[in-house]
């Protein structure tokens, strides 16, 4: 569903406040802080998934989404 979501450019130009309505609250913690929402995806995917994936987003200047990826810790 995240790659859908990445792909398609539904969370381009929404603010903090559309994305926590669509998304629900951040998750956080230690790990991307120079990301300003963070969401933890679950385990990685594939074959052994040591890692987990996260869903980050940076807010530009303007108070809208300018940037998001699906990333691994």
């Amino acid at each position: 569903m995240v790659e859908w979501l990445v792909r398609s450019g539904r969370l381009d130009g929404l603010t903090r406040a559309q994305v926590v309505k669509l998304l629900g609250r951040p998750d956080g913690g230690p790990y991307f802080r120079d990301w300003d929402l963070v969401y933890l995806l679950g385990p990685e995917r594939g074959l052994i998934g040591l890692d987990s994936e996260w869903l980050v987003l940076r807010i530009g200047s303007d108070g809208r989404v300018a940037e998001y990826r699906v990333v691994r810790d």
